[in-house]
Parts: C-alpha cells; sequence; structure tokens
C-alpha cells in the first residue's frame, strides 16, 4: 500500500564515523528497535540489512551508503549508513548534504577517531545538527568519562549527555535516561524495564543532569541567564532549548550503548522523533551556497545516490530539495538535459522497497528504470526550471592512480567502457586515458578503492581487470651545452636522400622548447627548415634516455648543407633527430620525476614510524603540527614512492591515517635511480 508523508514528519540522519566503529551495527539495531526487522543481524554473520552486496559481505566492511527507511512513531526516519574507510569517502560526501543531522559513531574504548573526526568537520561545514553514540559500553575496561570528554575536548564542543551506562564492562545492560532520570535495563536486544534512578547511582545523575543544563543554558542568553541566577533549569526548559539548540548546531547530544546488544539504542530512536530536526523550513548548506527546502513551486532535486542491485538493475536515490512529485511524474535531467518518468516511487531499505505515493520537499526516495541518469544529476520540472547554480556534492581528491589492463588491448578497451558505465553510481573516481604513457588510468581514493571497481567489473561485465603499477611521467632534460652535426645519405636506386644539419643544444628553463633558425647564407633552403623543427618536436615526445617527453631546452639551427636532386623533408627530419639525439647525450642529460606534496594525519604515537617510512620513500619531511590527539606530517615525496602507501599507512596506524596529495614540482633523481630507470627502457625497447 502506498502511503504520503509531509515534510513535517522527515528524520534525514547520516550515521557516520570511523572504520568499525559500529556504523552498521547501530543502523541494525535502530531497524530492530523500530520494529522494522524481526531479528537484528551481525556484521560477523553477514546478514545485515545494510551491507547487502556480495563484495560488503566477503569483505566484512561497508562499502556503498545504504539508504534505509523506517516508519516510526508516524514519522518517516531515513537512516544513511556511511562507509567509514577513507576509500570509500565519497559515499559519504555525497550522502551527508542531503541530511538534516548526522549521527557519528565513537568507540568507548578509543575514543575519538580520525574517520569520526572528518565525518564531524564535513557535518559541520554543512550545517548539519550533529550528535555521537559512543558504543561499546560492554566492553572490560574502558573510561566512559573519558570517551565523553574525548569529544567534547578535541572537537571544543559543548556536549550534552542525553544518556549514560549504570556501569561497564560485559554485565552492563542498563543506561540512565539523563533528562528523565530514570534507569532503562535491557535484554534480548530491547527495553525490559523502566524504574527510578537507584541511590547508588543518583550522585553520578546529578552530574549527568548538571552537564546538560549547563550546555543547553550555554546556548541561549535568556536560559543563561536563569541558570545563573536559580542554578536550575525545568525539564521543560530542558527539553525545549535542546532541541532548538541541537537543530541550530550549537549543541551535541551524546548517547551511550553498545548496538550489539540493543543497549540504549531504542532512546537514540525517541530522540530522532523528539528533538532531531525535520526539513520542513530548513535551509540546507553547500559548500558554494544554500538552499531552502520548501513544498513551493516546481520540484527540484539531485539523484546523490545509484545502486546495482540485481533484483532490480539500477536503484536510484534522489532528494526532493522543493515542491513535490507524484508516481509517474515526468521530470527533466537538467544534468543530461532529458526529460524522464519518475514511475515508481519507493524508500528503500537495504535492497528492499516500500511504495510511496508521493514525495515531499525534504524527502528521500528513489525510483527505477531511469535512461539518461547518475549520480549527482540534477533534476527539475521542464526545460525552462532554473536549477541549483552550483555543485551540491563535493567530492573528495583521488590520492591513488592504478593502471586497468585486460587480458588483451581489445579487452582494455571493453574495461574502459565497463568502467564509465559504472561512474553512473560512483562519481567519486576518474578514468584517465593517458596517451603519453599509454594506460588506463584509474584514479581513486586508496587501493581498496580500486580493488573494489575492478572486483565489480569482473562480477558485471565477466570481464577480468588486472591492476598494475602506473608508469610515472618523468621527463628528461639537459644542465650542460652540446653542437652536434649529422650528415643523413641514403642512395638505394631511384631518388636518393640528402641532409645534413648542425645544431646547438641548450639549457632553457623559461620554455619547454624553443627553435631558433639562425642558418645565413642560404645553406639550407626556406622551405626545410620546418622540417629540421618538426623531427626534433617528435623526438621531444619521447625523449633519448627513458621514453618520456624531453623539456627545458633551447635548439638553434646555424648550419648544414643541401643536395639538388636528393634533399628532401623527410631527410631532414630525420637527420636533425639524429643530430639531436647525439647533442642531448653530451649536453649532460638527465631524468626529473614528479615530486608530490603529502599531508598525512596520524594519531600522534604514530608520527615516529611515519616520518621514518616517509624518509624510506625518499621523501623529505617539510615539518610536523599537533592537531588535537592527532600529528599532521608534511612532507614532499616522489610520485614512484607513493604507489602502495593507502594500504601501508592503513597498515602503519591500524585504519587510523589518512593522507591527502598534490603535485608539486620536478626535480632530478639520484644517480642510482636514473641509472635503473634507463636500463628498465632499454630492456623494455628489446622484448
Amino acid at each position: 500500500m502506498s502511503v504520503s508523508y509531509t515534510s513535517e514528519s522527515l528524520r534525514n540522519i547520516c550515521i557516520a564515523g570511523h572504520g568499525t566503529s559500529g556504523k552498521t551495527t547501530l543502523t541494525e539495531s535502530l531497524l530492530f528497535n523500530a520494529g522494522a526487522i524481526n531479528r537484528q543481524g551481525t556484521v560477523e554473520d553477514r546478514n545485515t540489512v545494510s551491507d547487502f552486496t556480495e563484495e560488503e559481505k566477503n569483505r566484512g566492511i561497508s562499502i556503498s551508503a545504504s539508504i534505509n527507511g523506517v516508519e516510526y512513531k508516524k514519522c518517516l526516519i531515513t537512516f544513511i549508513d556511511t562507509p567509514g574507510y577513507f576509500d570509500f569517502a565519497g559515499e559519504l560526501a555525497a550522502s551527508m548534504p542531503f541530511c538534516e543531522s548526522a549521527l557519528l559513531t565513537v568507540k568507548g574504548s578509543s575514543g575519538l577517531d580520525a574517520g569520526t573526526q572528518n565525518a564531524f568537520n564535513l557535518a559541520k561545514k554543512l550545517g548539519k545538527s550533529i550528535a555521537f553514540f559512543v558504543s561499546e559500553v560492554d566492553r572490560d575496561n574502558i573510561n566512559l568519562e573519558e570517551a565523553l570528554e574525548s569529544i567534547s575536548k578535541e572537537l571544543e564542543i559543548p556536549v550534552a549527555p542525553i544518556t549514560y551506562p549504570a556501569g561497564s564492562g560485559q554485565n552492563t545492560d542498563s543506561v540512565i535516561d539523563v533528562l528523565k532520570g530514570k534507569l532503562i535495563k535491557y535484554a534480548n536486544g530491547k527495553r525490559v524495564s523502566e524504574n527510578p534512578v537507584p541511590a547508588d547511582l543518583q550522585d553520578v545523575a546529578a552530574g549527568l543532569k548538571e552537564k546538560l543544563m549547563e550546555a543547553v543554558a550555554e546556548s541561549e542568553e535568556a536560559l543563561m541567564e536563569k541558570y545563573f541566577e536559580q542554578g536550575s533549569l525545568t525539564d521543560e526548559e530542558v527539553t525545549n532549548g535542546l532541541s532548538k539548540a541541537f537543530s541550530n548546531g550549537t549543541v551535541y547530544p551524546v548517547f551511550f550503548g553498545a548496538a550489539n546488544k540493543g543497549i540504549g539504542v531504542d532512546c537514540v530512536l525517541e530522540a530522532i522523533v523528539d528533538f532531531f530536526p525535520s526539513p520542513a523550513g530548513k535551509t540546507a548548506k553547500f559548500y558554494e551556497g544554500e538552499v531552502e527546502l520548501n513544498g513551493k513551486g516546481s520540484p527540484k532535486g539531485i539523484i546523490f545516490k545509484v545502486n546495482s542491485i540485481p533484483q532490480f538493475g539500477e536503484v536510484y536515490t534522489f532528494k526532493l530539495l522543493q515542491g513535490e512529485i507524484n508516481e509517474g511524474a515526468d521530470i527533466y535531467n537538467t544534468s543530461s538535459s532529458n526529460f524522464e518518468k519518475f514511475g515508481q516511487l519507493f524508500y528503500p531499505r537495504g535492497k528492499e522497497r516500500f511504495a510511496v505515493k508521493s514525495v515531499a520537499a525534504g524527502q528521500i526516495a528513489s525510483t527505477v528504470k531511469l535512461k539518461y541518469s547518475k549520480t549527482g544529476d540534477q533534476f527539475g520540472s521542464g526545460k525552462n526550471d532554473e536549477v541549483f547554480p552550483f555543485q551540491l556534492i563535493t567530492w573528495p581528491e583521488a590520492i591513488v592512480r592504478g593502471a586497468f589492463m585486460g587480458a588483451s588491448k581489445e579487452d582494455t578497451d571493453k574495461v574502459a567502457g565497463a568502467i564509465r558505465k559504472m561512474m553512473i553510481e560512483d562519481a567519486s573516481f576518474k578514468v584517465v586515458n593517458d596517451a603519453e604513457l599509454k594506460q588506463l588510468f584509474v584514479d581513486g581514493l586508496g587501493e581498496l578503492h580500486l580493488d573494489v571497481i575492478a572486483k565489480k567489473i569482473k562480477n558485471q561485465f565477466g570481464l577480468d581487470v588486472k591492476i598494475v603499477e602506473p608508469r610515472i611521467p618523468y621527463r628528461e632534460t639537459i644542465k650542460g651545452r652540446a653542437e652536434a652535426r649529422y650528415r643523413h645519405k641514403k642512395q638505394s636506386g631511384g631518388s636518393g636522400e640528402f641532409a645534413e644539419v648542425n645544431i646547438v643544444l641548450e639549457p632553457n628553463p623559461d620554455s619547454e622548447f624553443e627553435f631558433i633558425d639562425a642558418i645565413v647564407g642560404g645553406v639550407i633552403s626556406n622551405r626545410f627548415i620546418p622540417a629540421v623543427e618538426k623531427g626534433i618536436r617528435e623526438i621531444l615526445v619521447e625523449g633519448v634516455l627513458s621514453g618520456c617527453k624531453f623539456i627545458n631546452c633551447k635548439v638553434t639551427l646555424n648550419d648544414g648543407k643541401e643536395h639538388p636532386v636528393d634533399s628532401k623533408e623527410v631527410a631532414f627530419k630525420k637527420a636533425a633527430q639524429m643530430a639531436f639525439r647525439d647533442a642531448a647525450k653530451r649536453a649532460n642529460p638527465i631524468i626529473l620525476e614528479p615530486i608530490y606534496s603529502i599531508y598525512i594525519k596520524v594519531p600522534e604515537e604514530y608520527a615516529g614510524s611515519v616520518m621514518g617510512d616517509i624518509s624510506s620513500r625518499r621523501g623529505k619531511p617539510q615539518g610536523m603540527e599537533s592537531e588535537g590527539r592527532y600529528t599532521v606530517v608534511r612532507a614532499t615525496v616522489p610520485l614512484k614512492e607513493v604507489h602502495g602507501y593507502s594500504t601501508q599507512l592503513r597498515s602503519m596506524t591500524n585504519g587510523r591515517g589518512t593522507y591527502t596529495i598534490s603535485f608539486d614540482h620536478y626535480e632530478p633523481v639520484p644517480g642510482d635511480v636514473q641509472k635503473k630507470i634507463i636500463e628498465e627502457y632499454e630492456a623494455s625497447k628489446e622484448q
């Protein structure tokens, strides 16, 4: 049966955090407590609603953002469970902008991790209401107060504890509802009782209530004055103040629990209905502008997620930002300039779907059978609709490059086609068909990201893909000056070939290539001069040492000879090329390599290991600075040495290190490295 929802009844929540911090387990428990599923699955058993693809089940991690709608207390709550690994940060970048609030997971045993901090920074930039769920309260030897403090101190925010465990360790089965002053007990994944806080926990409960009141009071001047005067606020004032402050992003609620046992999870559900913001009347903030979410006017929105599901084909999930859409609506995709029919409308839950009659402003919904749409496309109602004049999704920069090869050249061409089709789903990677290096490059967010793309090509298109190390765009140049003369003479019956050129080759740091015609007295006719330049330009493309581009040189043609019958353009091209090769080898030739700036963020205890590893990669540290519990290492490192770094950094830091890279400059390679590059190039020519 199809249903409809008002904007006021919608709650869109992005669940985000560090890898393995319990996002999928929390999502599963929320669905179980909301009555959407009869049994709570586990990541270990590979039966969660969120991780339903074969690749996710095999790896035991989330790869794709999972959209999970559930009706609870007359609200349609949409939980988007996002991957925690940086390799799939594109999923977070495409999900967070379209939720009004973010629920960030923090492991009680390790406190705030890099992935959760990154998610917080993104949510903060986008003006989201942000809450935290501290998991693992049933673990032994964890300091809950420390976990709470780590969030407040490191992010420099006022935290408001909404629930707090009544103890910690494996036997923990209760939480304190701070606002209501109740002790809530759990068994078999659900609440079994609610009682007044016992005497031995009343001091703890009172201290937590005070912390909650302080956080709420600090968000509003009138409440602050009353709190200073009277030392307390009424429960109604705290509730109303919390709702307002959370919606404004000035207070950060914190829930504690153990989602694997359902402990504390129902309190999150209640809070979502009670004081998490709906999209009604909200203004959605993006990197480059804002959009008012309202039901007036013609429908406008964005397709922010495409999933390829075996049973249904492509499922297109969109956020309607303005207006309203009914089943069967004709929509104009302004990105592809095509009309599409939004036939079936539904909200998804993993790979299941539940029909809706219409979609209200602020609602997240899905449709199928679109022909001209992909992730990131904006839509309106017609050709004349003005869409949003800025990007609604800001994709993270790719940091890893892999060269994709099929079993044959023909298969590599097919792989290229398959990759482009996959960009309908995932816009966080780029394809580069590099003519200079003669490889098909895929630029992604990590080695794992590239590996998953390769596996998807195999599963969806039946093509075997090998990812090989990308060739490096070395450059060749000279440090010295040399003069060379070459005579090209060929007699083999019929007309011959004759040309003689004399050139001077010297460095030219201000320009890639400069050609000077210094011929006097007509020793070479004007009609042959362009052939000399053309021949040298052709050599520059492939260089003389390594098969790479030759740059920063000046060639002066100052002498030569020609034959009245046998001289031809082709002869002068060949003579120029041989003269250039000869001069280049005597002008102190060097190979330059691309150097990249790298910005690495790791927990401080790993900084020494990271610095040592960078040095082993011929890197040059540029400095270190502290950022809370994290250390930022800045360095420059040769591109050649960056291959495989994503996996290495994750291994060194238990998955808690992140990095970004950008091209910086070219510089000469060391002598031993140059010798090796030349040897490898010569060997490849012989094959």
